[in-house]
C-alpha cells in the first residue's frame, strides 16, 4: 500500500508533482539504491533458498557453503538503506533542491 501512496503522491498532481521527483538527483539516487537492493536480495540468496526447501523436502542437507556470502550480501544491504535514508533525508531538507 505504501508504494501505491508513494507513486500516487509523486505522479498522480499530489504534493510537490512529478517535474520535482524527476529533476531530483537524490530521488533517482533512492530510486537505483532501490533497485539494486531488490536486484541482491532477489536473484541469488531466493535461488538458493527454493534450492534448500526443495533438498529439506526430500530429507537431504541444506549447502551452507554460500552462507557466509549471503551475511556478507546482508551487510550491504544494510548499508544502502543507510544511503536510502540519508537521500531521503537530503530530498526533505531541500539539498540540492532546483
Amino acid at each position: 500500500m505504501l508504494i501505491v501512496t508513494g507513486v500516487t503522491c509523486a505522479f498522480g498532481g499530489y504534493e510537490k508533482g512529478a517535474a520535482y521527483y524527476l529533476h531530483e538527483p537524490l530521488f533517482h539516487l533512492k530510486m537505483t539504491v532501490l533497485v539494486v537492493i531488490l536486484l541482491i536480495e532477489e536473484v541469488s540468496p531466493m535461488l538458493a533458498l527454493i534450492k534448500w526447501r526443495v533438498a529439506l523436502a526430500h530429507g537431504g542437507a541444506i549447502d551452507l557453503t554460500r552462507a557466509k556470502r549471503f551475511a556478507w550480501m546482508s551487510d550491504l544491504e544494510a548499508g544502502l538503506v543507510m544511503v536510502m535514508v540519508i537521500a531521503a533525508s537530503g530530498m526533505a531538507q531541500g539539498v540540492w533542491a532546483s
